[in-house]
């Protein structure tokens, strides 16, 4: 009896057990009951799971006992807030960097937000590029041209490029004609990039009570600066987006020759990290390239040695197509081989259903396991392709075949033996994850 009296009081000493966790609470005089978990969503936001669902709130509006019934002590929302504030820091510097804020008039837009008065244009024709801006075509693929002036176009494009894009209506435009007449057109801005001093907080803060604003004026006494610092990554001579992947862990990866071939300089962004990269082998004739950046700590994709992947094959990739429309977020897609060779029956590449838009290229196309089976490398031009047969193709894109890359990394010494083989373990074990663990930005300056 003696020993059951000892169990017994030291069972009292015990923290709270799972049975004394609080199951009901009032909130601004609604009561929540029958609440089967509590853990903190992230910040200081607690979620709460009941009998009706659930709901995400601040914790200064829940009783301290309430918390603490569930495990939930000051110290733990303190480093969970610190946690969110620098994921957040580090989300807004990736997002500054891919000129994803633009000030027209002296607002600040964040373009990641859906934004009232702004248009897509998609596919755009750029006709001529003048001072200050663009004479385009909207909609090329009309019998009548029609033209708009564009102020401030995300890339460096030139006469006859397809350029997509978001801009805001700003006015008029009027300009002389071959005939010396004076036309007038509409004008759009689609924004200046800003930087982190030049952005309100009202933008990209949320309050306990209400969400970031999607567009504010520009902060008082922001430096505005139309030429950023040359080493901050995006900006002022970011001249386009590509992707790539790594195949070492100590920072060697893919992308497309084409998408280095005139830079200047390279980098490449990893999660929330920039490298600067150095172009280590080109393979011009199979639109190939290997960089390499500094680390050891990259996750490394596993390069199928598969002569050909098969007629039917599902395939996959993830990339950063038009960061500028879609944001900086990696983008999944996905279709099929649907032939064992590219354009005019190349046997190099295959021809793939999976869509993909500007800014994939180099990104890798992957199997069902996560293996990499090709390198995407091109989408049929959709212009030529209407000029030549009277009909837009839809989803025809292409993929350099993989056993291209692996010729292309024989050449470099000691390399293949850092390549993962194909019974690397991860493989198996959620494929999407472990390819979205392998890719990279590459930014061309």
């Amino acid at each position: 009896m003696r020993f059951l009296a000892g169990i017994f009081i030291a069972l009292l000493a015990l923290p709270a057990l799972a049975s004394e966790k609080m199951t009901s609470v009032t909130i601004d005089g609604i009561s929540y009951v029958q609440i089967q978990d509590v853990h903190i969503a992230g910040g200081t936001r607690i979620a709460i799971m009941d009998s009706n669902g659930g709901i995400t709130i601040m914790a200064d509006k829940l009783p301290k006992k309430f918390l603490e019934s569930w495990g939930i002590r000051p110290a733990d929302l303190a480093l969970s807030e610190k946690a969110a504030e620098k994921q957040a820091e580090d989300v807004l510097a990736q997002s500054i960097r891919n000129g994803l804020f633009r000030e027209v008039d002296g607002v600040v837009y964040d373009m990641r937000k859906p934004q009232p008065g702004w248009r897509l244009f998609s596919d755009a024709r750029v006709l001529q590029v003048i001072e200050g801006g663009a004479l385009v075509d909207p909609t090329p693929y009309q019998a009548t041209t029609t033209m708009i002036f564009v102020r401030n176009l995300p890339h460096n494009f030139v006469d006859n490029d397809k350029a997509s894009f978001k801009a805001k209506l700003s006015g008029d435009f009027s300009y002389i004609n071959k005939f010396g007449f004076e036309h007038t057109i509409h004008a759009y801005d689609a924004g200046r990039l800003c930087q982190r001093n030049e952005i309100s907080d009202a933008i990209v803060k949320d309050g306990h009570t209400t969400a970031s604003l999607p567009f504010a004026a520009q902060p008082k006494g922001a430096q505005r600066q139309e030429h950023p610092p040359e080493a901050s990554p995006g900006g002022v001579g970011l001249r386009g987006i590509g992707s790539g992947f790594f195949i070492t862990k100590d920072g060697y990866l893919l992308t497309n020759f084409h998408v280095v071939k005139e830079a200047e300089r390279v980098e490449v962004q990893y999660k929330t990290n920039v490298f600067k990269a150095k172009v280590v082998e080109v393979d011009p004739v199979n639109d190939l390239a290997l960089l390499k950046v500094p680390g050891t700590d990259f996750a490394p994709l596993a390069i199928s040695r598969k002569d050909s992947a098969d007629l039917g094959d599902e395939v996959f990739t993830i990339g950063f197509p038009n960061i500028q429309m879609q944001g900086v977020k990696p983008k999944y897609t996905d279709g099929k081989i649907s032939s064992l060779a590219g354009m005019q029956d190349d046997p190099t590449e295959y021809q793939i259903s999976v869509p993909v838009q500007p800014g994939n290229s180099g990104g890798p196309l992957c199997d069902a396991n996560g293996e990499v089976v090709g390198i995407v490398v091109a989408r049929l031009n959709d212009l030529a392709a209407l000029r030549e047969s009277g009909a837009v193709p839809q989803n025809v894109n292409y993929a350099v075949k993989s056993k291209l890359a692996l010729q292309l990394l024989q050449g470099v010494k000691g390399l293949d033996g850092q390549l993962l083989s194909l019974s690397f373990p991860a493989r198996s074990a959620k494929p999407v994850q472990v390819v979205e663990e392998g890719i990279a930005m590459i930014m061309i300056y």
